[in-house]
């Protein structure tokens, strides 16, 4: 047996998880190794990423030219009863510059292969997990070829038979079934702009366009629960004839014809989240801590997102900048969203599972026409895409419903901006690449550029200011004459009168207390 102690961080699983990880600690100067199980970069089955995911690689600074190369996700329709609820994954009003893909998860992740490549490093693959090893000082793996290393911390991004959350001993609740996974030909007249599904009680049945290889514009992937939950895996034969089935009895396409059928298998699907993401000086994120049903791009974005979150906070730590009282509000912002997504308790989830005779007709001739209201259509849509995404009740949040939005916790939208340093016009998302932004009004704002310097460090944020046409509205001249201070991961940390003392209190809250310090 061999044993190392050459990295700072060691992640296990190379998932957009585990890569998004990797590169957002490298980003930020942080040592890590980055290992997966698998022999090679293996085939995936899922298809598409929201918004939310797209805008971490845009300030990552991996999302290349991919919104051009692929199809964009924009809408899904979700049949309730006879009544559409159409969504749509763009933010009303805002441009969406990150916007959400129809796009292979392979190729995905062969982006942020390539960008993680850019700092030297490269996926150890046919690196299986055995056990753990803890310390109050770190942490050793021990491998399945008989390798011993160790980190001052590991990170599981293992998927959802995590290795690292057993060794660790999170406690894991929720429920798993059996679904269905169809990929065919079909020609019909479905949206291929976007999902449509048709809620049942017994469990939605949805339909994806996908890409077709040989250059087709119907192939399409579907997907539902399986009714048989039996212990028995179904034959090919036995998949397709019960998706036949299911869409008959959940959708008005009863005997539409599958043609050249390209996939055909099942799968076990975890709705689960675990109790804690944090054993010691272990973590876990992504499918490790919350999976989900591989369709229509939850489980993609809220890992990464998860990642994200991560990465800001265990570098401060390990550059012995923060305490790691620091590392709870990992747990304390990200949970309360992977509970809502994988546990179903958004709207449309809770409407599914009405069965009683009489609660459904209430469903279909009451419920389902006020859900077609705009403002339901909008609160679904940002719901399930996460375009409301936000930390306000969190830890490192605050502020009111009457406060000028947004208010700390909140993402910040991207806009133009001006480099104080070269006058380089310039978008903030375009600035963060793993580091803070200092927002301050044209004539400057010294005393905070000092504070976030000797709070964070030179190498760590970058001062911009807004695009004098940003300012042109009364909101707009009110925003420019304040500071604020972004977190890596675009959410809003601080605002305030560029005179005020709040800013070093802030991030002393943060990086001593793990929580919000107010004046």
């Amino acid at each position: 047996m061999s044993s190392k102690s050459t990295t700072d961080v060691l992640v296990i699983g190379a998932g957009p998880a585990g890569l998004t990880l990797a590169n957002y600690l490298a980003l930020q100067g942080v040592s890590v190794r980055l290992m997966d199980r698998a022999p090679s970069a293996p085939v995936r089955v899922s298809s598409s990423v929201h918004g939310p995911g797209s805008e971490v690689m845009q300030r990552m600074g991996s999302l290349g030219n991919l919104p051009n190369e692929t199809p964009l996700l924009t809408r899904a329709t979700a049949h309730l009863g006879r009544q559409p609820i159409r969504l749509r994954y763009t933010t009303p009003g805002k441009e969406n510059l990150a916007p959400p893909m129809l796009i292979n998860q392979g190729k995905i992740e062969g982006a942020l292969r390539e960008h993680w490549a850019g700092f030297g490093g490269a996926v150890e693959w046919d690196c299986g997990l055995v056990d753990i090893e803890q310390e109050p000082t770190g942490v050793t793996a021990v491998l399945a070829n008989g390798e011993k290393v160790r980190a001052r911390w590991l990170v599981g991004c293992d998927g959802a038979e995590s290795m690292v959350r057993k060794a660790a001993g999170i406690g894991y609740i929720g429920r798993s079934k059996r679904y269905l996974l169809v990929d065919a030909h079909i020609d019909w007249d479905l949206d291929r702009g976007g999902l449509t599904s048709w809620i049942h009680p017994d469990g939605r049945v949805g339909a994806m366009p996908m890409i077709d290889p040989d250059g087709g514009n119907n192939l399409w992937r579907l997907l539902a629960l399986d009714p048989d939950q039996g212990t028995e895996k179904p034959t090919d034969d036995e998949i397709v004839s019960r998706v036949r089935t299911v869409l008959a009895e959940r959708s008005p396409y009863g005997g539409i014809e599958f043609r050249d059928t390209t996939t055909k298998l099942t799968f076990v699907s975890h709705a689960r989240i675990v109790d804690n993401y944090r054993e010691g000086r272990v973590l876990v994120a992504g499918d490790a801590a919350h999976p989900h049903v591989p369709f229509g791009g939850p489980a993609i974005h809220t890992g990464m997102g998860d990642a994200e979150n991560l990465a800001w906070k265990l570098s401060l730590v390990i550059q012995g900048k923060a305490s790691e009282a620091l590392l709870e509000t990992y747990q304390g912002e990200r949970r309360p969203i992977a509970a809502e997504i994988v546990l179903g308790k958004t709207a449309p989830s809770q409407i599914e599972k009405m069965r009683n005779p009489i609660v459904r007709f209430v469903r279909d001739q009451v419920v389902a026409p006020l859900v077609k209201l705009p403002g339901f259509e909008t609160l679904s849509t940002y719901t399930h895409s996460q375009l409301w995404e936000t930390y306000r009740g969190g830890p490192l949040g605050g502020g009111s419903r009457f406060d000028s939005k947004p208010v700390p916790g909140d993402t910040v939208g991207d806009f133009e901006c001006v480099r104080s340093s070269d006058r380089r016009r310039t978008r903030l998302y375009d600035e963060f690449h793993g580091r803070w932004v200092l927002l301050v009004p044209a004539g400057g704002a010294d005393p905070c550029v000092d504070v976030v310097r000797q709070r964070l460090g030179e190498e760590h944020f970058v001062v911009l200011e807004r695009k004098a046409s940003n300012a042109a509205s009364k909101k707009g001249r009110g925003e420019a004459d304040e500071v604020w201070l972004v977190r890596p991961d675009g959410h809003l940390a601080w605002r305030g009168e560029p005179q005020s003392d709040g800013l070093d209190q802030w991030l002393e809250g943060m990086l001593r207390y793990g929580r919000a310090k107010k004046k």
